[in-house]
């Protein structure tokens, strides 16, 4: 019995001599600055700078005094103008973002190393066709088919985004008639290319991967109430670093907040720091019924 004692004492001293401790470096995520822009073609650019903050934080911090310049095509062009809105300040440009340039966007943050991030802006997708069905289903509901026949450029990598919207007018208090955007979920697809058959969803991503050259035709499928006036299609064009950017944000704020699904990293192409600085040309169109 004594030498089993023993024998266990040596072995739990054995185990306890080999221990070590190792010092594991967790990079500090937090507290860095956080650019964010998204140029549209034929607009003015609107920019906002934070500090990133700990998962557990209130959320980030707005930066009021960067210094942020904005370079076209490598060369200078102006020093964005702060100003305040709804209590956020943005940074503001005077000038307007050119199809087939690209745009540097620096910010400098006191204390911090100054970031920055580039992207090209792409021009409007052409579109072949758009078409609207609408088709009563009971004494309160309608089902809406909507055609989108887009014309790819195969010489190119292209990327797009689609957005419904449902048009409510209303008249307020004082008699003028105010027209809101909601956004609309829906379903679509192309016939030969089963891309999010009967997944609803507010945005739609995809790449001309499957059909480069070609004139494919989305169906945009939605059940609305009877009363419904109009529909906004929105179609974008993007480029590689907003597509990432803006398709990771959306499947982020769709999954993240579910626990059984994995967790999404947001895309990230600022150098120095996080954020975004991503080229867009959107276009909406107007279907009555």
């Amino acid at each position: 019995m004594q030498i089993k004692v023993v024998l266990l004492l040596l072995f739990v001293f054995t185990i306890s001599a080999c221990e070590r401790s190792f010092n594991v470096s967790i990079p500090e995520e937090s507290n860095k600055p956080v650019l964010n822009l998204l140029m549209n073609k034929d607009s003015v650019m609107i920019a906002r700078v934070s500090l990133s903050a700990r998962l557990n934080d209130k959320g980030p911090r707005e930066i009021k005094d960067a210094v942020v310049n904005l370079y076209e095509d490598g060369n200078f062009k102006e020093t964005l103008t702060s100003y305040v809105q709804s209590e956020r300040t943005y940074y503001r440009s005077k000038t307007l973002a050119k199809a087939g340039a690209t745009y540097r966007v620096s910010a400098a943050v006191r204390g911090y190393e100054e970031i920055s991030g580039s992207d090209k802006v792409p021009d409007t997708v052409a579109i072949e066709g758009l078409k609207m069905t609408v088709t009563q289903t009971d004494a309160w509901g309608k089902k809406v088919a909507i055609n989108v026949q887009l014309h790819d450029d195969p010489a190119v990598q292209n990327y797009y985004r689609i957005r419904l919207y449902q048009l409510v007018d209303y008249e307020n208090g004082i008699g003028d008639t105010v027209h809101l955007k909601f956004p609309q979920y829906f379903e679509t697809g192309e016939p030969g290319l089963p891309i999010l058959e009967d997944d609803s969803r507010s945005e739609f991503y995809t790449t001309d991967a499957l059909f480069n050259g070609r004139s494919p035709v989305f169906v945009l499928k939605a059940d609305l109430y009877s009363n419904f006036k109009s529909l906004i299609v929105e179609i974008s064009s993007l480029t590689y670093d907003s597509y990432n950017y803006l398709n990771s944000a959306y499947l982020a704020r769709e999954k993240n907040d579910d626990g059984l699904s994995e967790q999404v990293i947001v895309y990230n192409n600022i150098i120095k720091g996080f954020g975004i600085v991503g080229g867009v040309a959107q276009r909406e169109y107007e279907l009555r019924q």
